[in-house]
C-alpha cells in the first residue's frame, strides 16, 4: 500500500510540474505576442501619415515613390520620424542636410561641366574686347578713308563745277544769245509763272526803276519787281563791269525761282548780281563760297541767256 501511495504521489508531483511548465511557457508566449503586437501597431500608426501624404500627392499629379515602412527601432525609427510631418527637429535637420547636399552636388556638377573657370572667362572676355577694338579700329579707318576719298571727290567735283560756272558768267564779247524761238518759248513760260506768284512789298523792297544801275538793263525782263530768296553761295566772281555775281543753291521753298535753262546751264543754281552802285550801301553783304544768305532784289529773266536771276540785288544778309 505504501508503494502504491508513493507512486501516486510521484505522478501527482510530475503532473503538477508539467502543468506549471506549460503555464509558464504559455504565459511567456502570450507576453511576447502582446509585446510584438503593440510594437507592430505603433509602427503602423507612425507610417500612416507618410502613406496618406503619398496618396494626396499622387492625387495631385505629383509622382512620388511610396516610402518604405521600417520596423526598425532606436535610431532608425527616430530618423524615419524626422522625415514625417510633425517629426523631430533632428529629422528635419537630416532632411535639410540631405536636400542641401543634393542641390550642392547638382550645382557642383553643373558648374564643373557647363561653366568656364575664371581663367577661361577672362581670356574669352579679353578676346572679345580685343576683337571689338580691332573691329572698331578697322571701322574708324574705313570711315576715315571713305571720308577722305569722298572729300577728295567732292573737292574735285567742286573745282570742275566752279570752272563751268565761271565760264558761263564770263560774258565774253561776241557770245551768241540763245535762238529767237527759244527766247519766245521762255517768254511764254514766264507769263504763266508771274501769275502764280505775288510781288513782295515792304521796307526791303525798292520803288521806282528797279533795274537802275544794271549795265544790261535792256536784256532783262522783269518777272517780279521785288523777290527774296535764301540758300547757300556756291561760287562768286567780280565781273569786269564791277558787278558782283554769285550762284545761289536755293532752299526748297524757293526752287520755283529757277527755270529749265538754269538747270541746263547753271547747275540748277539761281544767278544773283549786285550792281556797282549797291555794293557799298548799308545792308549789302558780299558773300563768300559756302555762306548762307538771304537776298532781296528784282526777279528777272536774262533774255540772251534764258535763265532766271535776281538782278539787281539790293539787300544781302548773312544767315
Amino acid at each position: 500500500m505504501d508503494l502504491v501511495k508513493t507512486n501516486t504521489n510521484k505522478k501527482i508531483c510530475i503532473l503538477i510540474l508539467t502543468l506549471s511548465f506549460v503555464l509558464v511557457t504559455t504565459q511567456g508566449i502570450s507576453n511576447n505576442y502582446l509585446k510584438f503586437s503593440a510594437e507592430a501597431s505603433k509602427s503602423s500608426n507612425n507610417e500612416m501619415p507618410k502613406i496618406a501624404q503619398f496618396q494626396d500627392n499622387s492625387e495631385n499629379g505629383v509622382e512620388i515613390s511610396p516610402p518604405e515602412i521600417s520596423t526598425e527601432s532606436g535610431e532608425g525609427n527616430n530618423q524615419s520620424m524626422g522625415d514625417l510631418p510633425g517629426g523631430s527637429s533632428q529629422g528635419d535637420s537630416i532632411g535639410n542636410q540631405t536636400s542641401d547636399g543634393m542641390s550642392g552636388a547638382l550645382l557642383s556638377n553643373e558648374t564643373g561641366t557647363g561653366m568656364p573657370d575664371d581663367g577661361e572667362s577672362s581670356q574669352t572676355t579679353n578676346q572679345s574686347v580685343d576683337s571689338q577694338q580691332t573691329q572698331t579700329t578697322n571701322q574708324d579707318v574705313n570711315v576715315q578713308s571713305n571720308q577722305t576719298s569722298n572729300q577728295d571727290v567732292n573737292v574735285q567735283v567742286d573745282v570742275e563745277m566752279k570752272q563751268r560756272l565761271d565760264l558761263k558768267i564770263s560774258e565774253e564779247e561776241g557770245e551768241a544769245p540763245i535762238s529767237v524761238e527759244e527766247q519766245t518759248r521762255i517768254e511764254s513760260q514766264d507769263k504763266i509763272i508771274v501769275t502764280e506768284h505775288t510781288v513782295l512789298t515792304g521796307p526791303d523792297c525798292r520803288t521806282g526803276n528797279v533795274l537802275a544801275g544794271a549795265s544790261n538793263a535792256e536784256d532783262l525782263r522783269v518777272l517780279l519787281e521785288c523777290q527774296d530768296a535764301t540758300g547757300t553761295v556756291m561760287h562768286t566772281k567780280t565781273m569786269d563791269d564791277g558787278d558782283y555775281k554769285f550762284f545761289l543753291k536755293l532752299d526748297p521753298e524757293f526752287t520755283f525761282l529757277v527755270n529749265d535753262k538754269n538747270k541746263e546751264e547753271t547747275e540748277g543754281f539761281l544767278v544773283v548780281e549786285i550792281v556797282p552802285p549797291d555794293r557799298n550801301i548799308q545792308g549789302v553783304y558780299l558773300p563768300q563760297d559756302g555762306d548762307r544768305v538771304h537776298v532781296w532784289g528784282a526777279w528777272v529773266t536774262d533774255k540772251p541767256k534764258g535763265w532766271h536771276e535776281i538782278h539787281p540785288t539790293w539787300k544781302v544778309v548773312k544767315l
